[in-house]
């Protein structure tokens, strides 16, 4: 939900860790699901890794036939 609520937002896992009150080993996992879910993206900025939201895809449910 954070990062819903601010799409635009990009944070640290350290700064995820102050915010969510959790340790940084408790939320590494859930970053990976949510990068493996297409809900987050993982990218470099000034030497530093960081997550923001990322648009889930949205698939056809059927294909037509020409």
């Amino acid at each position: 939900m954070l990062f819903q609520s601010n799409p635009q937002s990009a944070h640290s896992l350290e700064d995820l860790s102050e915010n969510l009150d959790r340790n940084e080993e408790d939320l590494e996992p859930v970053l990976e699901l949510l990068m493996k879910q297409g809900i987050i993206e993982q990218f470099q900025k000034a030497g530093k890794t960081l997550y923001r939201y990322q648009e889930p895809e949205t698939a056809s449910e059927f294909e037509m036939d020409p």
